[in-house]
């Protein structure tokens, strides 16, 4: 599995996954932009916590650039729905870093569309 292949997977996880994804691949001095808020890891994990999740989720055009040095930046559309009404549509970006042997969550950031 290529590099783009493990980061894709892992953003699915955090995608579809409650605190316990966000606990295992998020650094400990994690920054998360969210609409509103800038979010360390423990707010994070709070916030997935207390969030009902997607019923479907798609990435779309996703794209990576490796930065060297055991880092890469994602950047893709996300879609995400719950339940029949609420849809929400955005820009992400993410950049990974190699910690220990794993790749790490360091930095997310998402830009609403619509």
């Amino acid at each position: 599995m290529d590099l783009k292949q493990v980061l894709y997977g892992i953003e699915r996880e955090l995608a579809t996954g409650d605190g316990v994804a966000y606990r295992r691949h998020l650094i400990d001095d994690a920054i998360v932009i969210v609409p509103g808020q800038r979010l360390d890891k423990q707010q994070t994990i709070a916030a997935i916590d207390a969030s009902p999740g997607w019923d479907e989720v798609e990435l779309d055009d996703e794209t990576m650039l490796d930065l060297g040095n055991g880092s890469a930046q994602l950047a893709y559309r996300f879609r995400g729905r719950r339940g029949q009404d609420f849809r929400y549509e955005a820009l992400m970006g993410s950049t990974y870093v190699r910690r220990e042997g794993e790749w790490k969550l360091a930095f997310h950031q998402q830009t609403p569309l619509g």
